[in-house]
C-alpha cells in the first residue's frame, strides 16, 4: 500500500464513472476544514494513499447509471490543487452515438494541498463537492446560460495496490471555450464594455444572494468570456461554487437572532463593498 498509484487523470485515460446523488452540504462553521490533532497524528504516521483508503468521501446514494471518459486536456492537474480539473469525451452507457465534450472536476483528496498539514483535505474535498452540486442545483435555471449546464455527480473507483479501491467524487459540467477574465488583458476591452461586464458580474451575484447563496470565490479566474465564434449569445459565465455559504451566512451558534431577509432581494448598491470589488480592480479605472 506504500507504493504510489499511477497517476488517474493522463490525457489519452479512461475512466468509467458511476452517477452519484450527494448528501446535504456540509456545514460551514469557522475552521470547519482545519486539521486537529487526530488528523495531524495521522498524517504523521500513514502514507497520503493509505489515509485516503481510511477517510472515505462522505456516503450519498447511489445513481442508477454510468458513464465512460475518455480524457482529453488537462486544465488543473497534479499535486497542490484543491480539484483535478480536465476536458474530456463523455459517452452515457446507454445512450450510443451521444458524445459530448465536458469539463470534469474530481475532488481527490490525495493530490489536495493541505498547506503542510494545516487544512484537512478529507473534510475540505466534502466541502467542495456537495457545495458545488447543492449550488448548481439551487442555480438550475441559470444552467446553459449565465452557467455551465451541470451534467451531474458522480463516483470514481480508483485500485491501489495491493487490490484495494479508494473512491473520489467528481462533478461533470458542460465545456466552455474562451478566456476567463484572469486570463483577458482588460485594456483590450473598452471602458464601456468593461463596465458592461462588471454589470453582469453584479447581477450574477445579486441573483444567487436572493437565493441565499453568498459567493465566495467570485473572482476574474471563475468568470469566463466565451469565444464568440461559439457562442453569439452567452457573453459571460460564472463558474466555481464549492466555495458557496448557503443561508446567508456562517453555520453554527449565534450570540443574538439574525434577521438575514433570507429570499429578499438586496440592492447590490447597499451590499457591495470595495472588498468584493477589489478582485476585479484591473477591469475598473472610471
Amino acid at each position: 500500500m506504500d507504493t504510489p498509484e499511477p497517476f488517474p487523470y493522463k490525457k489519452g485515460h479512461k475512466l468509467r464513472i458511476l452517477s452519484h446523488i450527494t448528501p446535504a452540504p456540509t456545514p460551514v462553521t469557522r475552521n470547519c476544514c482545519r486539521n486537529g490533532p487526530a488528523r495531524r497524528e495521522e498524517r504523521k504516521q500513514l502514507t497520503p494513499l493509505q489515509r485516503c483508503i481510511k477517510n472515505p468521501p462522505l456516503p450519498g446514494n447511489p445513481g442508477s447509471h454510468s458513464a465512460d471518459l475518455e480524457i482529453l486536456d488537462a486544465l488543473k492537474l497534479g499535486d497542490y490543487h484543491n480539484a483535478q480539473v480536465f476536458i474530456a469525451e463523455m459517452h452515457e452507457t446507454g445512450a450510443p452515438n451521444q458524445k459530448k465534450k465536458v469539463v470534469v472536476k474530481a475532488y481527490d483528496p490525495l493530490y489536495f494541498d493541505d498547506l503542510n498539514g494545516y487544512l484537512d483535505p478529507f473534510r475540505c474535498v466534502d466541502k467542495q463537492y456537495t457545495h458545488e452540486a447543492h449550488a448548481y442545483n439551487l442555480l438550475a435555471d441559470l444552467q446553459g446560460n449565465l452557467i455551465p449546464t451541470f451534467h451531474g455527480s458522480f463516483s470514481l473507483e480508483l485500485p491501489v495496490p495491493g487490490g484495494a479501491m479508494r473512491i473520489v467524487r467528481l462533478i461533470v459540467v458542460e465545456y466552455i471555450p474562451g478566456l476567463s477574465m484572469q486570463q483577458a488583458h482588460p485594456a483590450d476591452y473598452s471602458v464601456c464594455r468593461r463596465q458592461q461586464m462588471m454589470k453582469w458580474v453584479v447581477d450574477f451575484e445579486s441573483r444567487a444572494f436572493e437565493r441565499d447563496i453568498v459567493l465566495t470565490d467570485l473572482c476574474p479566474r471563475n468568470v469566463m468570456l466565451p469565444d464568440p465564434s461559439e457562442w453569439l449569445d452567452r457573453r459571460i459565465v460564472f463558474l466555481d461554487f464549492g466555495g458557496a455559504i448557503f443561508g446567508r451566512r456562517l453555520d453554527g451558534p449565534v450570540s443574538v437572532p439574525l434577521n438575514l431577509l433570507l429570499g429578499v432581494y438586496i440592492s447590490p448598491l447597499v451590499r457591495w463593498t470595495p472588498s468584493m470589488a477589489h478582485p476585479f480592480g484591473d477591469w475598473i479605472d472610471w
